[in-house]
C-alpha cells in the first residue's frame, strides 16, 4: 500500500511537471539582440524603431504638417508597405497592423531589379505564445476573406497572402516574423539566418550600432556602398552613374532620429572610407567656429561651406585625395613649366582654409551663371597682390586689360571686377568638394575672394556685405543655425522651397514636376541643413528640417540696411550739397545716428547721449552754401558737418533736460539762425549760431512742461512765438515779452499744435484743439478764446491743419482712426484701423493738387499711404516700424522713394509709383 503511494505521488508530480514545463514553453522569451541578423546584408537603409505605430505616427499622425509629407511622394514610396499594412481590415474588423503595430520593428529597403525599391519588415515577437498568436492569425486568414497559400524553403513556411489586391509573404519562427511584398526578400533573409557568418559582425557596423544614443527611440541605418542602388529611381538618367560616388563617401551612418511640430532632427555618425572626399577631407580634422554666413548676402537659398584648420590642411586633404591621379599631378607640373611657378602653392598660401559655394535667388538669373565662390584670404592687401599677379602671368594681360568693368555702388566707392583664370585652375583644385567651381571672373571685398561666372552676382556680395545684407544677419537664419553645433567642418543648407530649382534636374522623377499642392508643401517648411564635424575615425552628422508655415514674406525693397539696433526714429531725407542727391539720417534705438548714402551704404555713424527729440534740420552754418545737420537730445544741442564731425563749440550741454523738439526760425532768410528749447526748469532757451543764449531774450518760465515745438508766425507785420504748456498758452514776441494776453486761458492738447489762419487779415487767429477735443481759435488783435465741437474727439489725439485745393482742412488724428474735415466742418476723409496707430500723422504732397497721409501702427509693424479721400494707396500697408519720409534719393529717379525702420535692426527702402 506504502509502496503505490509513493508511485502515485511520483507520477503525479511528473505530469505537474510536464504541465509546468509545457505553460513555461508556451510563454518562453525570445531574446531579441540578433534579429538584425535577419535584414538581407544589401539593406541600403534600415530604419530600428520602438515600434511599427512609432514610424507611422510620427510621419503621418501626430504632428502638424503630417498633410506636407503625405504630399511627398519620395516618402509615400518609402513607406508604402505600412501605410498598405494597415488598410487590410477583414469584414468582422479584424485588422493585422493592429495586431503587429506594438512589436519591435527593423524596416529595410533594398534593391531589386533597375530600378525598383522593395521594403521588408523584421518584427520581434517577445515569446512563444505571441509568435503562437501571429502564426495562427496568419492561417486563419482564409476565413476572412484572404487567399492564403504556403510553401517551403530551407524547410522554412513561406506564406502568401492575397488581400484587398495586395500581395504579401511572411515568415514566422524563432521569435522573428518577416513580412514584405517581394518573396526574394523573404528568402534571402531565411537563407542570411541559417549562415552563420553575419554582416551584423562586421567591424564598421559594430563600431556604429555603438553610437545609438540612450533612450533613442527610433534610429537609421545608412549602407552607403548599397544607397546608390536605392536612389535610381528617384534619380535623372543623367545622374544615375555619378550617383556611385555617393557610396565611396562612408561605410555605415547611424543616426537618431527626433521628429517633433517644429521638425525633423538626424543626429549621428558616420564611420570613414579610404576613397570618399568627405572622409579624406574629415577624418582626424578639427571642427572649426565659422563665420562664413556672415558674408553670404541674404538672398542665398543654397549653400555648401568648408571649414578646416588652415589652408594647409586643406591643400594637405585635396592632394591626399588625388594621390592616385595622375592627371592631377601632371596639369600643376604642365603649369610650373609653362609659367615659372606652381599655382597650387600661391593659392593656397593666400587662403585661410574656409569657403563656400553659394547660389542666390535662382529665377533672376541663367542656371549656368548662377553659382558663386567665396574664398576667405588670410590678409586683403597681400592676398589681392599675390593673386593678381598670378592672374597677370596666367593670362599675359596687362593689369588694366584684365579688369572686366568697374562696380560702383555709389559715388564713395568702386571696386574693379576682373576677367578669371583662362586655365581652369580652381576646379582644378576644388572639383572634388564641390559641384560646380564658377572661373570666369573675380573681385575682391574686405578679406574674401568671390569668383563667379556673371559680374552681376559679385556685384550682389558686395552690395549685400555694404549693407550688412547678409544670412548671418537674418533672424530666420540664425534662429535655424542655433539648432547646430557652433563649430563644424562641412555645412550644407538649402531653402526647402527652392529644393525643386536646384536639384530638380538632378531629382528629376523626385523633384521635376511638383504639383501645386506639393510646393505649397515645399513652402511651409523654412530649410534643410545637415552639419558635419570630424572626430578621429569618425564623422558627426547632424541633419536638421524645420517646419515654419507662418513665416513672414520678405519686404521687397529696393534696399535694406542694417543698423546695430531697431529704427523707431522717422528716417530724414538730406540734402548732400556736393552731389545734389539726397542722403538718409536715421536714429536706432541704441541712440547711434547714421549718414546713409542713397544706395543704404553706412557713411557715418556717432553715438549720441540720448534720443533725438523732433527733427533733424539742415542749415548753412558758415554761410557758404555747405550744410549741416542741427538737432537736439534731451541733454545737448548738436551741430555735425556731413562727416560726422562736430562744428565749432558744439554740442552745447542744456542747462536742464529738454522736454521738446528744438526749434530753428531764420527770421530774415539771412541764415541768423535761432534755437528755441524747452526744459525740465520750465524755461524757455533761446540761442544764437554760436550756441549761446540770446541775452535779449526775456521770458521767464511757464507754468508747467512744454512738450510740442515752439513755433513762430508773422502775420499783419508782427511776429508772434507761440507755445504752450499743460496748463496754459503763451504767445509772445521776439524777446520774450507776452504779445497776446487771452481773454481765457485753457489747456492746448499735448499733442496738437498751432495753425495761423487768415494771415495778414483782421481776423487772424491760431486755431487748435484743447484737452477736451475742442476746436479752439484765439483770436490775435485781442486774445480772444472762441471753442467749438468739431466732431466727438478721444481725449487722447493729435490735431494739425493744412491747404488743400485752397481750402483749409483739419486732421484728427486718434488711437485707431484718422478724419479730416473742412473748415466749415465738413469730412471729406475718414479712415478707420485694426491695430493702435502713432498719433504723428505725416502729410506728403505729391503735386499742388495730390496730396497723401502717411501714417504708421504702433506694434504691429505695418505702415500706411492714404489718399485724399481715405483710400488706401496702392501696394500699402507695408512693413515697417517707423513713421516714414518719401522722396527721390536721386535726382534722375522716375519713383519716389520711401525709407521707414523695419524688423531685425534694418531700414528699409521701398520705390512708390
Amino acid at each position: 500500500m506504502k509502496k503505490a503511494w509513493v508511485v502515485a505521488t511520483i507520477a503525479i508530480s511528473c505530469l505537474l511537471l510536464g504541465y509546468i514545463l509545457y505553460q513555461v514553453s508556451r510563454v518562453k522569451s525570445y531574446d531579441n539582440t540578433q534579429s538584425l541578423v535577419a535584414v538581407p546584408a544589401d539593406a541600403a537603409v534600415i530604419i530600428k524603431a520602438e515600434n511599427a505605430d512609432c514610424i507611422y505616427n510620427a510621419l503621418f499622425n501626430t504632428i502638424d504638417y503630417k498633410e506636407e509629407l503625405q504630399n511627398s511622394q519620395v516618402l509615400n514610396n518609402a513607406f508604402k508597405q505600412i501605410l498598405a499594412l494597415d488598410s487590410i481590415t477583414f469584414e468582422n474588423g479584424v485588422n493585422v497592423y493592429q495586431e503587429i503595430k506594438g512589436l519591435p520593428v527593423y524596416y529595410s529597403f533594398h534593391a531589386q531589379g533597375k530600378e525598383s525599391v522593395s521594403q521588408l519588415f523584421v518584427f520581434e515577437l517577445p515569446n512563444k505564445r505571441e509568435e503562437a498568436k501571429i502564426a495562427r492569425l496568419i492561417k486563419q486568414l482564409n476565413e476572412l476573406g484572404a487567399d492564403v497559400s504556403v510553401r517551403k524553403y530551407n524547410s522554412q513556411s513561406i506564406y502568401k497572402v492575397t488581400a484587398n489586391k495586395q500581395q504579401w509573404f511572411a515568415n514566422i519562427d524563432n521569435g522573428i516574423l518577416l513580412l514584405s511584398q517581394s518573396s526574394l526578400l523573404i528568402e534571402t533573409s531565411i537563407r542570411q539566418q541559417q549562415n552563420p557568418d553575419s554582416w551584423v559582425n562586421g567591424a564598421d557596423f559594430k563600431q556604429i550600432y555603438k553610437t545609438i544614443g540612450a533612450g533613442s527611440k527610433l534610429n537609421v541605418f545608412i549602407n552607403f556602398p548599397r544607397l546608390p542602388d536605392v536612389m535610381k529611381p528617384i534619380l535623372g538618367d543623367a545622374f544615375q552613374r555619378s550617383s556611385k560616388v555617393v557610396g565611396d563617401q562612408s561605410k555605415w551612418a547611424e543616426f537618431d532620429v527626433e521628429i517633433s511640430n517644429q521638425a525633423i532632427v538626424l543626429n549621428g555618425f558616420m564611420s570613414a572610407s579610404n576613397t570618399g572626399i568627405v572622409s579624406k577631407m574629415l577624418e582626424n580634422a578639427r571642427p572649426q567656429r565659422t563665420q562664413i554666413q556672415y558674408v553670404l548676402p541674404s538672398n542665398t537659398r543654397a549653400y555648401l561651406s568648408f571649414s578646416l584648420e588652415s589652408a594647409s590642411d586643406m591643400r594637405k586633404r585635396i592632394t591626399g585625395f588625388n594621390d592616385a591621379n595622375v592627371d592631377y599631378q601632371r596639369k600643376l607640373e604642365q603649369w610650373q613649366k609653362k609659367y615659372g611657378f606652381n599655382p597650387e602653392e600661391e593659392l593656397f598660401s593666400q587662403l585661410t582654409g574656409r569657403l563656400a559655394l553659394v547660389y542666390s535667388d535662382y529665377n533672376n538669373l541663367q542656371p549656368e551663371a548662377n553659382g558663386l565662390l567665396v574664398l576667405k584670404l588670410k590678409s586683403q592687401s597681400s592676398g589681392k597682390e599675390v593673386l593678381l599677379e598670378m592672374l597677370r602671368k596666367m593670362s599675359s594681360a596687362s593689369s588694366s586689360s584684365m579688369v572686366v568693368k568697374t562696380y560702383r555702388p555709389d559715388n564713395g566707392v568702386s571696386y574693379p571686377v576682373y576677367h578669371g583664370f583662362e586655365e581652369d585652375v580652381l576646379a582644378h583644385f576644388f572639383n572634388p568638394l564641390l559641384p560646380k567651381v564658377p572661373h570666369k571672373y573675380l573681385a575682391f571685398y574686405d578679406d574674401n575672394l568671390i569668383v563667379a561666372d556673371a559680374p552681376v552676382l559679385l556685384e550682389q556680395f558686395i552690395y549685400s556685405n555694404m549693407l550688412k545684407k547678409t544670412l548671418g544677419n537674418e533672424k530666420a537664419h540664425q534662429q535655424f543655425l542655433s539648432n547646430f553645433s557652433s563649430r563644424e567642418n562641412v555645412f550644407a543648407f538649402c531653402e526647402t522651397a527652392h529644393l525643386a530649382a536646384y536639384f530638380g534636374e538632378t531629382f528629376q522623377p523626385l523633384l521635376g514636376q511638383l504639383n501645386e499642392a506639393q510646393k505649397e508643401a515645399f513652402n511651409n517648411f523654412y530649410g534643410i541643413g545637415m552639419q558635419l564635424s570630424g572626430t578621429g575615425k569618425m564623422i558627426y552628422t547632424t541633419s536638421y528640417l524645420q517646419y515654419m508655415p507662418s513665416r513672414e514674406s520678405e519686404p521687397r525693397t529696393v534696399w535694406q540696411s542694417l543698423l546695430d539696433s531697431t529704427v523707431s526714429f522717422k528716417p530724414v531725407l538730406v540734402d548732400n550739397h556736393y552731389t545734389r542727391e539726397k542722403e538718409v539720417i536715421v536714429q536706432d534705438d541704441a541712440h547711434n545716428l547714421y549718414l546713409l548714402s542713397n544706395t543704404g551704404r553706412v557713411l557715418w555713424k556717432k553715438p549720441l547721449d540720448s534720443e533725438i527729440l523732433g527733427d533733424v534740420i539742415q542749415v548753412d552754418y558758415y554761410r557758404n552754401n555747405k550744410l549741416q545737420y542741427l538737432f537736439n537730445t534731451r541733454k545737448s544741442i548738436y551741430l555735425l558737418d556731413r562727416n560726422g564731425n562736430h562744428v565749432a563749440n558744439f554740442p552745447v550741454r542744456l542747462p536742464s533736460d529738454a522736454t521738446n523738439g528744438m526749434a530753428v526760425f531764420d527770421y530774415d532768410n539771412n541764415r541768423n539762425y535761432r534755437f528755441f528749447i524747452a526744459c525740465e526748469n520750465r524755461r524757455i532757451y533761446l540761442y544764437n549760431n554760436k550756441g549761446n543764449t540770446v541775452s535779449g531774450w526775456k521770458f521767464d518760465k511757464t507754468d508747467g512742461r512744454v512738450t510740442m515745438p515752439v513755433q513762430h508766425f508773422r502775420s499783419n507785420g508782427k511776429d508772434y512765438i507761440a507755445f504752450a504748456d499743460d496748463k496754459r498758452n503763451y504767445i509772445c514776441d521776439r524777446k520774450g515779452n507776452i504779445r497776446v494776453k487771452l481773454n481765457k486761458q485753457f489747456a492746448r492738447n499735448r499733442y496738437s499744435s498751432y495753425y495761423l489762419c487768415n494771415q495778414n487779415q483782421a481776423d487772424d487767429c491760431l486755431v487748435t484743439t484743447n484737452s477736451d477735443g475742442l476746436l479752439t481759435k484765439i483770436k490775435l488783435s485781442n486774445g480772444e478764446v472762441k471753442s467749438s465741437v468739431l466732431k466727438t474727439i478721444e481725449e487722447t489725439h493729435a490735431f494739425s491743419a493744412f491747404e488743400h485745393n485752397g481750402k483749409l482742412h483739419y486732421q484728427v488724428v486718434e488711437p485707431h482712426c484718422v478724419t479730416c474735415f473742412t473748415s466749415d466742418g465738413k469730412e471729406v476723409l475718414k479712415k478707420e484701423f485694426d491695430n493702435e496707430i502713432n498719433l504723428n500723422v505725416d502729410l506728403y504732397r505729391f503735386s499742388a493738387q495730390n496730396i497723401k497721409l502717411g501714417v504708421s501702427e504702433k506694434a504691429n509693424g505695418h505702415i500706411h499711404l492714404l489718399n485724399a479721400d481715405g483710400r488706401t494707396y496702392k501696394g500699402f500697408p507695408l512693413k515697417g516700424n517707423s513713421r516714414f519720409s518719401i522722396g527721390f534719393l536721386k535726382s534722375s529717379a522716375s519713383r519716389f522713394n520711401l525709407i521707414v525702420g523695419g524688423s531685425d535692426n534694418y531700414i528699409y527702402n521701398y520705390q512708390v509709383d
